[in-house]
Parts: structure tokens; C-alpha cells; sequence
């Protein structure tokens, strides 16, 4: 366990007291996507109190980096799998970035069975809180963590399906970000919703319900598409073989607002990925009505193309071996 940083509070303009009483804890927090989504909260005005737990030993320096940052709220750091559960203590919400992320030297069966283990680890101390917190799992794959995390959570003690949710929210803005730039718009006055998963054959962008609408044709839509669902390894490739972390970072900051604006009373909608049976696989990613109490209602779509029928159903069947996959690697923990 490390010390408090309790640093002097200053006026916020905008904000009341009342607005400051929610805690995040981050788990993985020392990673690189945990330091720059802690970055990113650490000034978010409603957070009183962020907490950084991992197992790295260079956790302490994190924490004191931090520090520096003039903010108004507690900052406390815990390092190794013994103080995990004073850490996720009283969170409001616990985000999971630990684990590895894919870079050169990691082979895909030690980034499959590291991730797995973090979110083994992780969930089955989240099963011992009562009542359950809000979780947002950003560690990868998203589409097999989560209802593996589901199923460890059952298993081990406290679950409410409405409070875990794979943070996809990241893909919504990217689709955003790369729709205004490809039709030379605005990216903040555009929406194109994102359904499905969360891997690249998977994520299905819904370009025939985008707004502001532009004229592509079928070649066009098929180009942008594989840009889309090419774009990780694009930024891998330029990244000489490391994975997207920035764009991940500040997909969490986007969750984590809705997610607080949700305690606090007011029902909003984020992209995630959760439990949902209404689109022929038991978990789906999409547009979800948020409150107090979790997830509720996920938003529903008509008239799609052809090519997204295609697409959703080929996402659909990849999904439910995701599913499986994920429950089997619990079965052989």
C-alpha cells in the first residue's frame, strides 16, 4: 500500500460539492494504456478519489507522477496481488487495462494467457464485493474477456450482468474520427453507430444510419469499411509492431463520464460491450441506455444495407465462438 495525495482543493467553476463524490480504482494502472487513461481522470472534476493498483514495481513512481498534477481529488497507489482487494475498495468503478498489450517479442499465446489470468485474478476478487460496482474491462480481447470475467463473477460470489461492460467505446470515435475525415467534415458534429464486436472482424460500422449522411458508393463503402477494420494493425504497423494505446486511453475517459454521469442521476448512452441476448449471440456491442442501476436497453437499428446484414451476421457467428472460448478457458483454469 502507498501513501494518500491529498493535494489542496481548488475552486472549480461548473462544478458543485455535491458533483465530487465518486472513486475509480484503475487496475493495471502502471501499465502504458493504465498511465495515460489515469492521466486523463486524474482531473476529472466528479472523480474524489483515484486509485492506481498494480503489480509492477515502478507502480510508486506512477503514483507520485501523478501527484504532481494539480487536481481535485485523493490519489492512492497499491502494488501487488495481495492489496487488490483493499484497492478495489469502495470503488464506484474499477477499470481493468492490466495485462500485456501486443508489441514485438510477445507471442499471442503469452498475450492470450497473461490477459486471461489478469481478468481471472481480477474478477474473482470483484465477486467479493457487495453490491457490485460498475467494471469496465479494456484489456484485450475484449470479446472473450468479458464473459469470461461473467463467468468467474458467477461462480465466485456477487454478478449483476447490468454492471460489467467491455469498453468499446474507443471504436465509435475512431469510426467517427475517420468518417469526418474521409467526407472532409467536422468529426465532432458526426455519428456513425458501431454494432458487434470488438476485433476487426467483428466491429460492424453502420454507415447507412450515419449523420450528417454522404453520398459512397458500394466500392467506397467497402474501402472505408476494410480501413476501418484494418485500422489496429495500421497503427501497429506504424507503430513497428505496438499496439494502439492513446486512442485506447481516451476511449476509457469517454466511458468513465457516462458511467459517472449515470450514478449521478443522469441516464446516458455509451458503446459497450455486454450481456445481451437480443441479437443472437449472448454478448453484443452497440449504443447502451446507462443509469444508476447498469445497463439497460441497447439501440436498435432499421432499413441497414445489405452489406451490413452481411456483415452483422458473419459478426454474430465469430461472437458466439468468442463466447465459448471464453468460458472454456475458465473451465481449464
Amino acid at each position: 500500500c502507498m501513501p494518500n495525495f491529498s493535494p489542496i482543493r481548488p475552486v472549480v467553476l461548473g462544478y458543485t460539492l455535491i458533483d465530487l463524490n465518486y472513486q475509480i480504482c484503475i487496475v493495471g494502472g502502471a501499465t502504458e494504456i493504465g498511465q495515460t487513461a489515469s492521466l486523463l481522470l486524474r482531473t476529472v472534476p466528479s472523480v474524489t478519489k483515484l486509485v492506481i493498483h498494480d503489480n509492477s514495481e515502478h507502480t510508486s513512481g506512477v503514483v507520485l507522477d501523478l501527484s504532481h498534477i494539480p487536481a481535485n481529488s485523493t490519489l492512492q497507489g497499491f502494488i501487488g496481488e495481495t492489496t487488490l482487494e483493499r484497492a478495489l475498495r469502495s470503488s464506484n468503478l474499477i477499470i481493468a487495462t492490466g495485462g500485456v498489450i501486443q508489441s514485438p517479442g510477445i507471442s499471442e499465446q503469452i498475450f492470450f494467457k497473461t490477459n486471461a489470468n489478469f481478468i481471472r485474478k481480477l474478477s474473482a476478487e470483484i465477486a467479493k464485493i457487495a453490491p457490485m460496482p460498475f467494471v469496465g474491462i479494456a484489456t484485450e480481447p475484449i470479446n472473450i474477456l468479458v464473459p469470461m470475467a461473467a463467468e468467474v463473477m458467477r461462480n465466485n460470489g456477487e454478478y449483476d450482468p447490468r454492471k460489467l461492460f467491455g469498453i468499446t467505446t474507443g471504436d465509435s470515435l475512431k469510426v467517427q474520427s475517420m468518417y469526418a475525415s474521409e467526407n472532409d467534415l467536422n468529426p465532432q458534429a458526426c455519428n456513425v453507430p458501431v454494432i458487434g464486436g470488438h476485433t476487426d472482424n467483428t466491429i460492424v460500422p453502420l454507415l447507412s444510419q450515419s449523420k450528417p449522411a454522404c453520398t459512397m458508393n458500394e466500392k467506397d463503402i467497402l474501402e472505408f469499411v476494410t480501413k476501418i477494420r484494418t485500422s489496429q494493425e495500421d497503427v501497429m504497423n506504424a507503430k513497428k509492431g505496438w499496439s494502439p494505446t492513446l486512442s485506447v486511453a481516451y476511449g476509457i475517459l469517454a466511458f468513465s463520464r457516462g458511467i459517472l454521469d449515470a450514478l449521478y442521476s443522469r441516464p446516458t448512452q455509451i458503446n459497450a460491450f455486454v450481456e445481451n441476448n437480443d441479437f443472437g449471440t449472448s454478448y453484443f456491442s452497440g449504443l447502451v441506455f446507462v443509469d444508476r442501476n447498469g445497463a439497460g436497453e441497447m439501440q436498435r437499428y432499421s432499413n441497414l444495407s445489405e452489406f451490413e446484414c452481411q456483415l452483422l451476421e458473419r459478426s454474430i457467428e465469430q461472437l458466439r465462438k468468442d463466447v465459448i472460448l471464453g468460458k472454456k478457458v475458465l473451465e481449464l483454469a
